[in-house]
């Protein structure tokens, strides 16, 4: 389990960054990320890790159709297309909270735990903190359940105020009860303006 920032990895680059073909300049990044059916190979893939100057690559399955594993690329997130801007920003842990949080060293471990992802997401709206972090814990933890042998597990909180060490205690003991022991699990916090909301992401190794 891991929950500490590397303050040496936060500057004014991104950690992710989703690019299309069609652009025409493509700025910096550290994670860099693309839509697997949008007509990539291995030579514009090559060329965008170069242009960029990213560190890793990432795809985002958004369809049925399973992209070629290429060496290129560290992995493939399976996620609706809805999904691509929430998985952006979970993986874009240099605006995450400092309290709660990884950095982009412990998101290329974890894509070293397997090459094929699932996201998932649960949130909870209402007045009561206490049962939104209750409601949202519990549907995520339903989901998990078909991942409960998962090799790698990713889970940001996003909430109003940066989660209190009995909020973190809460979601981590509920979702480590579900997992193997020998599981690899990061988790990060971040900062919406949505008020009386308590929302989680995951990324879990699906393969």
């Amino acid at each position: 389990m891991k929950y500490q920032i590397d303050d040496s990895y936060i500057d004014d680059i991104p950690s992710a960054v989703m690019y299309r073909r069609t652009m025409e300049h493509c700025p910096k990044s550290t994670i860099g990320c693309f839509i697997t059916s949008d007509d990539w190979n291995e030579q514009t893939l090559l060329e965008l890790k170069e242009g960029s100057e990213a560190w890793f690559l990432v795809g985002l399955q958004t369809d049925n159709i399973d992209f070629e594993r290429l060496d290129i690329i560290e992995g493939v997130i399976r996620c609706q297309p809805d999904e691509v801007n929430d998985v952006i920003k979970l993986l874009n842990v240099n605006s995450a909270s400092t309290i709660i949080g990884i950095d982009v060293v412990d998101i290329k471990s974890m894509f070293e735990c397997d090459n094929l992802f699932q996201f998932i997401q649960a949130s909870a709206t209402g007045e009561s903190d206490s049962d939104l972090v209750k409601i949202a814990t519990q549907q995520l933890v339903s989901q998990l359940i078909k991942a409960r042998h998962t090799k790698g597990l990713f889970i940001g909180m996003e909430s109003v105020e940066s989660p209190s060490l009995e909020v973190f205690s809460y979601v981590s003991e509920a979702v480590e009860a579900l997992l193997s022991d020998d599981v690899f699990i990061y988790y990060s916090s971040s900062i919406t303006d949505e008020p009386d909301c308590f929302r989680l992401k995951a990324i879990y190794a699906s393969a």
